[in-house]
């Protein structure tokens, strides 16, 4: 008995599984050339931006479950329930648990989708010049908080570079307050030897408008820091497709 020969690319050994078989030919998706093309061949080729929601959650459920029914019936209840897939991906344990015939290896599997899309994105963050990549910086902080239903504070320590040396949770708050101790942000600037920071936390409301606390929390950090040497770059609010820069709007 020999072994089947794998194809050169590998490609048309994938676009044979049973898995890709099994998408509905109506799953075809069209380019902004109208060019229609086959949803394994998009997945498989890097042209998987053209595959809706709707597409890539049947796929997810129907991997992750190896059901085809149950992701013909699950993947638009999800979809209905938290409107996209970045929002499944956001959604808490809680309201993953809540939605009806979920299955318990499912919340795990999209806590694995969410990390590795995380990772993706803070892989992407150049080593020097952060905020020289700006749009990338918003795509790593919108994935990680944009849709996150409480406040969160993150600090992002950086090198004489402007190289990102960590990115923290600082603090978990409610829907509109997260505490926030200046010596305690200073303490650990110190600590990782960041020569700068940016602090970073989101408004659940979507609007990325600072409050008058928000104001005051980020001149009592600049304070710590100037008096260790730590400079304060800026001060990003996350909201909900907008953002806020405390530097661009003269607050810094």
């Amino acid at each position: 008995m020999t072994n089947a020969q794998p194809s050169e690319d590998g490609f048309s050994d994938c676009l044979g599984s049973p898995f890709l078989q099994a998408i509905p030919a109506t799953a075809a998706p069209e380019t902004a050339d109208h060019e229609t093309i086959p949803a394994p061949v998009a997945l498989l080729s890097g042209r998987g931006r053209h595959l809706s929601d709707d597409i890539l959650l049947r796929l997810i459920v129907h991997l992750f479950t190896g059901r085809g029914q149950k992701a013909e019936s699950l993947a638009p209840a999800l979809l209905e329930r938290f409107g996209s897939l970045a929002a499944l991906l956001s959604a808490s344990n809680r309201e993953l648990a809540g939605i009806r015939d979920m299955g318990s290896p499912m919340i795990p599997m999209i806590r694995v989708l969410q990390e590795a899309a995380l990772r993706y994105n803070r892989e992407r963050l150049p080593t020097a010049d952060l905020l020289d990549s700006e749009q990338k910086l918003l795509d790593y902080l919108t994935a990680r908080l944009a849709r996150e239903n409480i406040e969160q504070f993150r600090i992002l320590f950086l090198n004489d570079r402007q190289g990102l040396i960590a990115d923290e949770a600082q603090a978990r708050g409610t829907v509109n307050h997260t505490p926030v101790y200046p010596r305690e942000v200073t303490r650990r600037a110190v600590e990782v030897e960041a020569t700068s920071l940016i602090l970073v936390h989101n408004h659940p409301s979507g609007d990325p408008t600072p409050s008058q606390a928000d104001i005051q929390m980020t001149q009592q950090v600049q304070a710590a820091l100037n008096v260790v040497g730590i400079e304060l770059t800026d001060h990003l609010i996350i909201g909900n497709g907008r953002h806020t820069s405390f530097q661009r709007i003269g607050l810094l």
